[in-house]
């Protein structure tokens, strides 16, 4: 029988395996919500194996066949990543209290990035890097502040990008759009309807939607290029909540892979920006304070 989540075991076990059996494993990885779908000749043709191979890496993982395959990585899916580490309680110190909101942020990035797609983090790269506007579409005080400060980084690039937390601004600017444009919808659930709306009403446009969130949600499905990400996500306020941090980390990613796609120019800008900041900083340090009396 195979682990609780099919994901982890199967990297875990991916060096154990044949060389085709591998070769499942890692066409597996690479795009979960296609595997969850496809039929033996479908995936076999993604990893350019036989068809019995694949149902050799189905035994080998330790499951009957394909149908108990997909069963088994759908339900994994559906759970999310384990954080492998303890539920923060409350008897706990402080020291153990750090450790283990630090270790559950380690495990989420350390899982988010051995199974983040380069394929569709390429096309992403590549779209924001040519548009002319960038829009970023999230709500809440998750989504809505990864948005936000997506919007910033893009800015500092020389690229109209804006942000949008509120759901009628969200329609109605998804409505300006124009083909060579890119919307941006984050969303951990990926079922914020009015985040859906909006990249439907974008995609009508002709705009380049992507989207920032989990395998398999409405969301994931709507977006020309769906970036998945596969964390669990809990009500627990004890339980520490790592997904906004991860998606601010692969919106570090797709802004340093941006800048590099754009070239020197863009980089050049950036630079002159920031020192025209530090000039003024500096200047408003060596101000004497007002001693004239009037407040």
């Amino acid at each position: 029988m195979p682990s609780a989540n099919l994901i982890l075991h199967i990297r875990d076990t991916l060096e154990q395996l044949r060389p085709a059996e591998r070769k499942v494993g890692e066409a597996v990885l690479a795009d979960v919500d296609f595997a969850m779908h496809a039929s033996i000749a479908e995936l076999a043709l993604k990893a350019q194996v036989s068809e019995p191979s694949v149902t050799r890496f189905c035994r080998a993982i330790g499951c009957e066949g394909l149908r108990a395959f997909k069963v088994q990585l759908a339900h994994s899916v559906a759970s999310g990543l384990p954080y492998n580490s303890e539920t923060v309680e409350a008897s706990d110190d402080t020291h153990t209290l750090i450790h283990k909101v630090c270790d559950a942020i380690s495990h989420a990035f350390q899982h988010s990035r051995d199974l983040i797609d380069p394929l569709a983090t390429e096309a992403a790269i590549r779209a924001l890097a040519l548009a002319p506007r960038i829009y970023f579409f999230g709500v809440g005080a998750g989504s809505g502040i990864v948005a936000e400060d997506a919007y910033l980084r893009f800015l500092r690039l020389d690229i109209a990008a804006s942000a949008f937390t509120d759901g009628h601004l969200q329609r109605l600017s998804a409505g300006l759009l124009e083909p060579g444009d890119v919307a941006f919808a984050i969303s951990h659930t990926g079922r914020s309807q009015e985040v859906i709306d909006s990249l439907k009403i974008a995609k009508q446009r002709g705009a380049t939607t992507i989207a920032l969130t989990t395998a398999g949600s409405p969301l994931a499905w709507v977006a020309d290029i769906p970036l998945l990400v596969r964390l669990p996500r809990y009500g627990d306020p004890h339980t520490p909540g790592v997904s906004r941090l991860v998606h601010l980390g692969i919106m570090d990613i797709l802004a340093i892979g941006t800048a590099l796609r754009r070239g020197p120019r863009s980089i050049e800008k950036v630079r002159r920006a920031r020192a025209r900041l530090e000039t003024l900083r500096a200047s408003d340090d060596a101000d004497p304070p007002d001693s004239s009396g009037v407040f």
